[in-house]
């Protein structure tokens, strides 16, 4: 029954690290993509402000439209109207329109080349008050070219349309100060193109006005709102009112700096390393727990042979050899295990600490959060194999019993507690306790535990009790209290009481599994290993603990155990010169 539960408990490690693990790359790789939407949408933004600004130059021209109407609404105007407005405003001409388009009048520069792109002038389209504006493309004229600007108004004689055509020389100067000012990486440039994707203005110098942005596979790429092309990521914004668009292009490596390069794989080959840590970690549960079975056996196995069969020594020397080299390879294993896995461990926190020093002034929040979490994680698993370790030499490692004075063990746990009751403000209460034939260090982690316990899992704006009491049930009348107890064969039995938040009595002895958890590692720290560990020790001290507990009433932890211990024989794995196995076998009376 121990065996299935001992295995349950595994499988249920083994699926809790799974999930965890697929959880963690389902998250980093979520997080990573979502910093690169954010970093894009910054860019956007950028983007669409800067619109706003340059829109808002020409929106204001619109004001000027009611005045061009009284002007220009009369029955009939003058070439020389046209000619004053053109030679004020350094325009390149100027042709008023009737309601289908034919010329009624025009400034002197209005030539039969621009007359014959009129056909393709753009077409504004009025509000409800009759007036509306549009911006054109840049057309053939002169040196420069030139850009058609349509306004349209009612008049008493029908809608007519003013075409203004000006140099894009005129604008660019102004709109490309207003492009510097969009904030960017090293490397960043900003442009403003028309609708045939001819460049009408931009920061970047070695680009003319009237060139073209890039090549083919640029501009089949900006039909798309935003692209990443060749090492340059791209994102536009149409301005309302023309076919005009503001493009906002960076180059990729200082864009995407804070998710790409060694920001973006440092995080995944933590995770790869917490990967194999993890399996590295359950392999070692598996083979302690497989040690432990075969060493529960073999001991079973030995008492049967001694009890029925005294004059089988040959068997009984070959189950003793066996029960020796199965110590011997959990030692061998457990060595390995407290140094070589420990140490790629400790050269993870140390080099996340590292980073987290070394490069703090190129680390964004995040990559900093990464590495805080990666160290701490690397933090709990080294306490996850020192726990394990602990586990699986309980009956390996244990000194010889000898005298233990509880009451001096309980006092210097409380010292080393001190922090710990300090901090949570714990009230200790501790009664008379007796001196028995234990193993001293085992006893301290026995106690360390329980007090531990009693105090982590205390109750919210409740101060903490804790309780420490034995009783001696002696096996000969006339014991008074623990004068001389230790000389008569009873039992002691050792309770630990606290009032925290307690448990459901069905997960009484649940609590004693390996890895067996009531409460998130975010709600209560821990391993899950210190009650199973209790357990060991308590049974091969020959004694048995238990829990008694309500949800919300606090609990009870009971230990009885043997005040003398029986002899006992220990049998230590070691190795001569020639590295071949040899075993020291030492009669050891408590």
């Amino acid at each position: 029954m121990k065996r299935r539960e001992a295995v349950l408990a595994l499988c249920g490690a083994v699926m809790v690290v799974l999930a965890l693990l697929a959880v963690f790359a389902i998250e980093l790789s979520n997080t990573q993509a979502k910093s690169r939407h954010d970093v894009e949408a910054r860019v956007h933004e950028r983007g669409v402000l800067a619109g706003a600004l340059i829109d808002s130059l020409f929106s204001s021209v619109k004001q000027e439209i009611p005045q061009e109407a009284r002007i220009y609404g009369t029955k009939a105007v003058s070439a020389r109207t046209l000619d004053g407005a053109q030679a004020e405003g350094h325009l390149a001409y100027l042709a008023l329109l009737d309601s289908s388009r034919s010329v009624i009048a025009h400034s002197r520069g209005f030539t039969p080349q621009a007359a014959s792109e009129l056909a393709h002038a753009p077409a504004a389209t009025p509000d409800r008050t009759g007036v509306g504006y549009e911006l054109g493309s840049l057309i053939p004229y002169g040196r420069t070219g030139a850009i058609d600007f349509t306004a349209v108004f009612p008049t008493p004689y029908g809608s007519r349309t003013l075409i203004t055509g000006f140099s894009p020389v005129q604008i660019s100067g102004f709109i490309a100060a207003d492009l510097r000012k969009i904030p960017g990486v090293k490397g960043a440039r900003n442009y403003l193109l028309d609708g045939n994707g001819a460049v009408l203005a931009s920061t970047n110098a070695a680009v003319t006005v009237g060139q073209r942005l890039g090549g083919q596979q640029v501009m089949a790429a900006l039909r798309h709102s935003s692209a990443d092309v060749a090492g340059q990521y791209y994102d536009q914004v149409h301005l309302s009112n023309s076919r005009w668009r503001i493009v906002l292009a960076a180059p990729d490596g200082p864009l995407f700096a804070s998710v790409s390069g060694l920001r973006k794989w440092v995080p995944w080959l933590i995770f790869i390393c917490f990967a194999l840590f993890a399996l590295a970690a359950l392999v070692l549960g598996r083979r302690s727990l497989r040690a432990a079975d075969e060493v529960r056996e073999a001991n079973a196995q030995l008492a049967l042979l001694n009890t029925e069969l005294e004059s089988s020594n040959e068997a009984l020397e070959r189950r003793a050899r066996e029960l020796a080299r199965s110590n011997s390879e959990l030692e061998q294993f457990a060595s390995i295990a407290s140094h070589d896995l420990q140490e790629p461990l400790r050269k993870v926190r140390t080099f996340t600490q590292q980073l987290t020093v070394i490069e703090a002034e190129h680390l964004s929040d995040r990559g900093r959060d990464y590495l805080q979490r990666a160290n701490a994680a690397a933090e709990r698993m080294q306490k996850l194999i020192e726990d394990l370790l602990k586990f699986s030499r309980v009956a390996t490692h244990g000194r010889p019993f000898g005298s233990v004075d509880l009451d001096q063990v309980t006092h210097e746990v409380l010292g080393d507690l001190e922090a710990q009751i300090e901090r949570s403000g714990a009230v200790i209460h501790i009664g008379a306790l007796p001196t028995i034939s234990a193993d001293a260090l085992q006893m301290r982690q026995l106690m360390q535990n329980l007090i531990s316990n009693a105090i982590k899992f205390r109750q919210e704006g409740v101060t903490p009790e804790v309780s420490i009491d034995a009783a001696v049930a002696a096996g000969a009348a006339g014991a008074a209290g623990f004068a001389g107890a230790a000389g008569f064969a009873g039992q002691v039995t050792l309770t630990v009481r606290d009032n925290g938040i307690g448990f459901e009595p069905q997960y009484a002895r649940r609590i004693f599994r390996v890895f067996e958890r009531l409460h998130g590692r975010g709600e209560y720290p821990g391993t899950g290993i210190g009650l199973a560990l209790c357990r060991r020790i308590a049974e091969r001290h020959g004694g048995t603990i238990v829990a008694d507990s309500e949800l919300g009433h606090g609990a009870t932890f009971t230990v009885t155990m043997p005040m003398r211990q029986r002899d006992e024989v220990l049998v230590v794995a070691s190795f001569d010169d020639n590295g071949d196995y040899a075993k020291e076998t030492a009669d050891v009376s408590a």
